[in-house]
This record gives C-alpha cells, sequence and structure tokens, in this order.
C-alpha cells in the first residue's frame, strides 16, 4: 500500500497564510516580554477553529488532517495552551449541547484555560481572564465553569506562562467522546512535532552563527550529531503524526492505537530536542535573553495534558489474529 502525503496545493496556500499570521501576531520573542494568555481573535479571523468543521455548521469543510498540519504550525509559534483547549472545547461543547460556547469560541469570543487534574487538584495554565476551563483528567475532558472558584496563582515557570491551582475540580457539563479524546491528542501531539522543529531550527541556526577557535560550532563533529539527530526525531514523529491523521480521518480500525502511539512519542521527543537545543547554546540557552528555554517549557505542559493510554488494550495494524481452538 502507498499514499502520497504531499500537502496539496490549497493546503500550501493555507499554511503559508497560517505562517505569516503566526509571523506577526504571535512571534516568539513576544515570551521575553511577560506572562499572558495569547489573544484567540486573530486565530478565529483566520479561521483556525473552523477550520475542520463541515461547511453547513459554519466551518471550511477540510479535514482532521489539515487541522494537524494547521497546529503544528502553532506549537512551532508556542501559542498558549489556552488555544489548544478553545480548538478541542468547542468541538466538546457541540457534544454537549453547549452551542452558544462553541460559537463565541469559533468568533476568538470566548476566553479558556487548559487545566490539569492530578491528586484532587487542577493545574490551569494561562488562566487569566478565563471564565471556563477545558480539563483533562484520568476519565478524560470536560468542560467547567470557572466563576466562583477560588484561583490560587502558582509560581515556577517564569515569564513563559501563568500557572495557578484550583483546589477543587469544578462541576462540568459533560464529558467528551472518544472521538474529542482522540482529537485533542492528535493536535496536542502536533503542536509537540511544531515544538520540536522550533527547538531545532532554533539550535541549528544558532550552531551556524556562534563561533568557537575561529569556526562556527556547527561544524563540530558532535554538535552535527545531536543537529542530525534532532531532525531524525522530528521526521519520525510527522510521520507518526500523518498516520493518526490519516487513520482518524478514514475512521480505520487502527485509528484508537495510531492515535495512542503518536501521544506516547511526542513528548519524550519534544522534551529530547528541546534539552539538545538548549545544549547547543550552552550558557545562554537557560538565560531569559534566549527563547531556547521557552520550548522546553511549552513540551513540558503539552506532554502533562496528554495523560496516558494502554496501547496494549487497543487493536494495532498487523497484529497476529488469535485462533479459536476446539
Amino acid at each position: 500500500m502507498s499514499m502520497d502525503l504531499t500537502p496539496p496545493e490549497e493546503m500550501r496556500q493555507i499554511l503559508d497564510a497560517a505562517q505569516s499570521m503566526l509571523d506577526s501576531h504571535y512571534p516568539v520573542s513576544r515570551l521575553r516580554e511577560g506572562a499572558s494568555a495569547d489573544d484567540p481573535a486573530p486565530l478565529a479571523e483566520f479561521g483556525t477553529f473552523m477550520l475542520a468543521l463541515p461547511e453547513d455548521h459554519g466551518g471550511a469543510g477540510f479535514s482532521i488532517v489539515e487541522e494537524a498540519q494547521l497546529h503544528v504550525a502553532l506549537g512551532r509559534h508556542l501559542l498558549s495552551p489556552s488555544i489548544l483547549a478553545g480548538a478541542v472545547a468547542l468541538r466538546l461543547a457541540r457534544e454537549v449541547g453547549q452551542d452558544d460556547l462553541a460559537d463565541r469560541i469559533g468568533a476568538g469570543d470566548a476566553a479558556l484555560t487548559l487545566g490539569i487534574a492530578s491528586g484532587g487538584t487542577v493545574t490551569l495554565i494561562d488562566p487569566d481572564g478565563a471564565d471556563q476551563a477545558l480539563i483533562r483528567d484520568a476519565e478524560g475532558l470536560a468542560i467547567a465553569p470557572l466563576e466562583g472558584h477560588e484561583i490560587t496563582p502558582v509560581s515556577g515557570l517564569g515569564q513563559s506562562r501563568q500557572v495557578a491551582q484550583l483546589a477543587l475540580t469544578p462541576a462540568s457539563s459533560g464529558r467528551g467522546s472518544a472521538a474529542v479524546t482522540h482529537l485533542h491528542g492528535l493536535l496536542c501531539a502536533a503542536q509537540l512535532l511544531g515544538v520540536t522543529q522550533g527547538a531545532r531550527d532554533l539550535a541549528v541556526d544558532y550552531a551556524k552563527t556562534r563561533e568557537q577557535f575561529g569556526r562556527p560550532i556547527g561544524s563540530f563533529q558532535a554538535i552535527k550529531h545531536h543537529c542530525a539527530n534532532m531532525s531524525i526525531q522530528a521526521e519520525m514523529l510527522s510521520a507518526q503524526l500523518d498516520m493518526a491523521a490519516i487513520a482518524l480521518r478514514d475512521g480505520a480500525e487502527d485509528a484508537a492505537f495510531q492515535v495512542a502511539a503518536l501521544t506516547r512519542l511526542a513528548p519524550r521527543i519534544a522534551l529530547e530536542t528541546a534539552r539538545l537545543g538548549i545544549q547547543i547554546h550552552g550558557g545562554i540557552g537557560f538565560s531569559a535573553e534566549a527563547d531556547a528555554h521557552h520550548y522546553l517549557k511549552q513540551a513540558h505542559l503539552l506532554g502533562l495534558s496528554l495523560g496516558r493510554t494502554d496501547l496494549l488494550a487497543l487493536p494495532a495494524p498487523m497484529a497476529p489474529t488469535r485462533k479459536e481452538t476446539t
């Protein structure tokens, strides 16, 4: 079996336009100016949240494959996890009958935050101004209102992201289906691929310009090996993202397995690449003046929001079929 994974011309045009929009509104350098949630309005105006919705629902009619590629671009620009929360919460809101919230998300008028539940508390990422949270816990995903709940700021991520905690998990209006959980895993992993590519490119560019012993450090074998390994890892993750997105789009029997494999692979690769990027930068990689550390923090946050899936419990491609005994 073979397939052509080359993006069609229309998709390339969308990605080029998205790149221009992201460069204008969300340069990575914005993270040096202090932590704040990214404004969803330019993304909504571009059509980010409606790209893969059917045309009769106001969407652009593309598939989840194209949506995943767009989120790779968002990941390269280190968009706030609140943007990922909005994209997933829109689908979940439709499922549970919160059409007004879904419409507000699509228009960029809703302020959401991503919540990660653990040990009886919920950690919120970029909660400033949010009145709803997309919360991930051991049982799946849910949207919960934040009104009436005390939010306690937590330090620990420097300037990059605001972090806060809720002592109690808010009551939700209903849990998302397996389809929404798979969508969350796919888009989160797509952004982790973007983080991987961004960290790699930043390190490669630095290796071309930073000189030691009269030569660019990129000319040294050890640095070459690191850069090559980062590229190989990024390509491996990209291939698995394509497999998972196509399987979900086509309703393949092994779609859940492909997504689970993707979400197991993505955090590890993103973290390894971000760490190597800091190592290539040397001491300056840990400083606030450089952007390398932002990729590592983003990889941690997105990885924590994925949860865990038992791969062995899912039907896998090319798995041996158990023979019935008589």
